[in-house]
C-alpha cells in the first residue's frame, strides 16, 4: 500500500511538472492571427488617411449655381482634370462648339470633367430658359453648366471673351486656356493629367 502511494505521487508530481513545463499559463500567438490583425490595422489606417479632406486650390474654391438652379462647389473639381468652357448663349461661335465639348465629354468624360460657365449675353442679359436652351441646342446636357451672371467665375479664371475654354491640371492649376479647335482641344485634354 505504502509502495501504491509513492507510486501515485510521484505520478501527480510528475504529471504536474510537465503541465507547468508546457506554457506559461498564456495560449502561444497564432502567426496567422497577428498577420491578419496586422493587415486589418494598415487598412484601417490606410482608409483613415483617404478620409482625410482633400486640400482644395484656392482657384477652386467657390460656390455658384448651375442654370437648371441647383448648388455646385468647385471644391468637386479638385484631384481630377477638367475642361471650363465659357460661353455665352447668344454667341455664334459658342453655339458652333457644342458638338466639339458634346465629342468631348463622349471621348474623355469618364476621367475629366467638362463644366460650361455661361456669361450673360452680347446683347443683353439671358435668361434661364436660354441659358437652358442653349444647352440643349448644343447638346451638351451631359456636363455641369454654371450661371455666372455677375462675371466673378469669368474673373476667377482670367477669361475676357466667350468660346474660351480652360484646361486645369488634377492639382487644380490652369494648363492652358484658348478658343481651340475640335482636334487641338481633343489632344490636349488627352494630355491632362
Amino acid at each position: 500500500m505504502l509502495r501504491s502511494a509513492i507510486s501515485a505521487a510521484a505520478a501527480a508530481a510528475a504529471v504536474v511538472l510537465v503541465l507547468s513545463a508546457c506554457g506559461s499559463g498564456e495560449p502561444e500567438a497564432d502567426p496567422t492571427e497577428e498577420a491578419i490583425s496586422a493587415q486589418t490595422t494598415a487598412e484601417a489606417q490606410d482608409e483613415t488617411a483617404s478620409e482625410a479632406p482633400m486640400a482644395v486650390p484656392e482657384l477652386l474654391d467657390f460656390t455658384a449655381t448651375t442654370v437648371d438652379g441647383d448648388d455646385f462647389e468647385g471644391a468637386s473639381l479638385a484631384g481630377a482634370p477638367a475642361v471650363l468652357w465659357f460661353w455665352q448663349e447668344d454667341c455664334p461661335i459658342c453655339q458652333s462648339q457644342g458638338p466639339d465639348v458634346a465629342a468631348l465629354i463622349g471621348a474623355h468624360g469618364d476621367r475629366v470633367a467638362v463644366v460650361g460657365v455661361a456669361g450673360t449675353g452680347l446683347y443683353h442679359d439671358s435668361t434661364d430658359e436660354q441659358r437652358q436652351q442653349f444647352v440643349a441646342d448644343t447638346g451638351t446636357g451631359e456636363a455641369t453648366h454654371l450661371q455666372s451672371p455677375d462675371g466673378e467665375l469669368w474673373t476667377r479664371f482670367g477669361v475676357t471673351s466667350q468660346s474660351t475654354y480652360v484646361l486645369l491640371d488634377s492639382a487644380g492649376e490652369i494648363a492652358d486656356v484658348g478658343s481651340f479647335s475640335a482636334d487641338e482641344l481633343d489632344e490636349k485634354v488627352a494630355g491632362l493629367s
